[in-house]
């Protein structure tokens, strides 16, 4: 194409207005539209985008070529059927004045996509606003997931700081809220996690998507915002047309502050375990807001880490006796993780048709100053002398076992009520404070 080009020198002026058209005007800091392989169009894009950008294919088939963290601070938009290649730790910065709207078809899905075939190349795609605008559907996300992650993204929770890198990070340390909507959406090969979404983080209408071959999990979402998670996305990158499991297939939830941890919110049954605190030992998950599991979840719980309801919040895992709920440690050995503690002072909460294994590593704080000792146990409800913790719970046709200690723990000041449930391996099935 370049020869034909030199024997026509009156058409270039055309010929270039024309490729500049084909591939979506010029708004990048970048050289600007060159051939690609095969003579193709190719639009480089680096620096910042501001303003109103739009990305399209057009007759040319436009790819576009990405380097460096290109940081978007007005609406960018891209057309069904466009790609975009990123080059050694390049990635899309959406900041909180800016958008990215790429709403692909299932015939024509958007792609963002390296330019070497290899997990973790580029950094990914990090929303930090909170807009409507921001949506990912029918989208192929492949090879992103970089060790060095954007700048700035920690995570600090329960259990200290966690550098964030993912594929996908939805929002940052800062209080503002961030939003992007998921659906219809394939992450693949990262190589780190598919998607991490922090506290203040939303994922309206997050459905349907595919987790597959990431190194890392799926997804780590706060457990401010699990419930966002839907039980029609896979997971486990598992299905007759997509085999490739991801590195760990549990889907990671880290604690939240106290004042995100109020929401009313479900966790869904999903097609792998919930990961509690994996990867932050010694952490203590709490929990202010009503939270209801579905019958068939699974949660495994980090070393030492537990499971607290507190101030107003209630829990109501009800189960079934064909699709119990599972409360268990990462590794099946007594004593790993440290269980359940019902302290709310309201609320009335509810495990039925369960399992609560592997309990009792070590006393919730503060529940010493006891007749019996430091409490360890699968499950305790209230709290020591001079707590707050009042708690209540129905426990019914559960298994409570394998707690080095007590099964269930019952404080003084808290209601308690049981039927139909089976104790086992315990060193003492059920005590109560005197």
């Amino acid at each position: 194409m370049a020869h034909s080009l030199l024997r026509l020198p009156r058409l270039l002026p055309l010929l270039a207005t024309s490729l500049l058209a084909a591939c979506g005007g010029g708004d990048g800091d970048g050289p600007g539209d060159g051939p690609g392989p095969g003579g193709a169009c190719v639009r480089d894009i680096s620096g910042k985008l501001g303003g109103t950008t739009s990305w399209a294919p057009g007759d040319e088939r436009c790819v576009y070529a990405v380097t460096g963290v290109v940081e978007v601070s007005g609406a960018l938009t891209l057309a069904p059927g466009t790609e975009v290649r990123f080059g050694p730790n390049a990635g899309l910065l959406i900041t909180p004045t800016g958008s990215l709207n790429a709403v692909g078809t299932e015939a024509l899905p958007i792609t963002f996509t390296s330019t070497t075939a290899a997990p973790g190349f580029w950094k990914g795609l990090a929303f930090k606003s909170n807009t409507p605008a921001n949506v990912l559907e029918h989208v192929v996300i492949s090879y992103a997931g970089n060790e060095d992650p954007f700048c700035c993204d920690f995570f600090y929770g329960a259990g200290g700081g966690v550098d964030v890198r993912a594929a996908v990070v939805v929002g940052s340390l800062q209080d503002s809220i961030s939003q992007v909507r998921i659906a219809h959406t394939t992450v693949e090969k990262s190589g780190t996690l598919g998607l991490f979404a922090f506290n203040k983080a939303r994922l309206p209408g997050f459905s349907q998507n595919i987790f597959r071959g990431n190194l890392g999990a799926p997804v780590t979402v706060s457990m401010s915002i699990v419930g966002a998670l839907d039980a029609t996305t896979v997971y486990s990158g598992n299905s007759a047309t997509n085999p490739a499991a991801n590195g760990d297939n549990v889907v990671h939830v880290v604690g939240a502050p106290v004042a995100d941890s109020g929401a009313t919110q479900t966790m869904h049954k999903l097609d792998v375990p919930y990961g509690i605190s994996t990867g932050l030992p010694n952490t203590t998950v709490s929990y202010t807001g009503a939270l209801t599991i579905e019958p068939g979840t699974r949660l495994q719980f980090e070393a030492q880490s537990g499971l607290r309801i507190e101030g107003d919040g209630s829990l109501v895992a009800r189960g079934t006796a064909a699709e119990r709920i599972v409360f268990t440690g990462r590794t099946a050995t007594p004593g790993f993780w440290k269980g359940i503690s019902i302290r709310s002072a309201g609320g009335n909460s509810v495990i039925a048709f369960a399992e609560v294994s592997n309990g009792g590593s070590d006393a919730f704080c503060c529940d010493y100053f006891t007749n019996d000792g430091d409490i360890v146990a699968n499950i305790s409800v209230g709290g020591a002398v001079g707590s707050s913790g009042l708690g209540r719970l129905q426990l019914t046709d559960t298994v409570i076992s394998q707690s080095p200690a007590y099964g269930v723990y019952v404080f003084k000041t808290a209601t308690f009520s049981e039927s139909g449930n089976t104790y086992s391996n315990n060193a003492q099935n059920l005590g109560r404070q005197n």
